[in-house]
């Protein structure tokens, strides 16, 4: 059955630009300028996915998906924008948003944002993720969560062991334990760093841990995840920097 996509965004230009995009890859387009009609048209049309432009006149991107979230409208929202800003797109994640992604990363990476929110059962059969955690109940729980998402995962249990494992299966991200024995969460990034500048690393650090989460920014991790941590929110930080990975092949 065709799928369905909303575009709200008051910028007439991307508008039509994601329109003409969406159609010509089989989805059924509705759009509107005006964020006063997101929720009138959610409502009526039940899309699958909603892409909904950030900075509009009148409530901003964030409030609608707020408002469609105390609704308890169960519907797929992508936010996006041309900012730069990572506690916007945080917010966005703790809301539910399925993507964040950037206006610069161009129409296509947002057409493939779509695809693989929209198929998500065979957009990840061949990438690879590797979890470093000396906790094996996490790197467990990690695991089976991501594997029944259709990805590949591989686990290690000290930064020395997620090292080694890097260089040899060459994940498309790594998800890295802050507090390790021996070689810590910050060293490994590091290390990682000077062997692929581009690779996504997600730390993950407890409660505690949120100024050296800030340093770890610093060295070039995507994001970081507080423990105790919901998986959707993982999932829907993975997806993000997995869009945001295909737009950069791209070009």
């Amino acid at each position: 059955m065709e799928k369905k996509v909303l575009v709200i965004d008051d910028d007439t230009q991307i508008r039509d630009l994601l329109y003409d995009a969406l159609t010509k890859s089989g989805y059924k387009v509705i759009t509107s300028g005006v964020s006063s009609e997101a929720l009138p048209l959610i409502q009526k049309e039940k899309p699958d996915l909603v892409l909904l432009d950030f900075k509009m006149s009148g409530k901003n991107g964030l409030e609608i998906l707020k408002r469609i979230r105390e609704l308890n409208l169960l519907i797929k929202v992508v936010i996006f924008t041309g900012l730069e800003d990572k506690n916007l797109e945080r917010e966005a994640r703790l809301l539910g948003a399925s993507g964040f992604l950037r206006k610069s990363l161009g129409v296509e990476a947002i057409l493939k944002a779509v695809n693989q929110i929209l198929q998500r059962e065979t957009s990840y059969q061949k990438e690879k993720i590797l979890v470093v955690d000396d906790d094996k109940s996490i790197c467990s729980l990690i695991k089976d969560f991501l594997e029944k998402k259709g990805f590949s995962v591989e686990t290690a249990y000290t930064g020395e062991e997620g090292l080694e494992k890097f260089r040899k299966i060459r994940p498309i991200l790594i998800l890295l334990d802050i507090r390790l024995p021996g070689m810590d969460g910050l060293l490994t990034l590091k290390k990682i760093r000077e062997i692929d500048q581009n690779i996504g690393v997600i730390m993950i650090t407890g409660l505690k841990d949120e100024e050296t989460a800030q340093k770890a920014l610093e060295l070039g991790a995507y994001e970081y995840i507080v423990k105790p941590f919901d998986l959707n929110y993982l999932e829907l930080c993975v997806l993000t920097r997995l869009c945001i990975v295909s737009a950069l092949i791209e070009k």
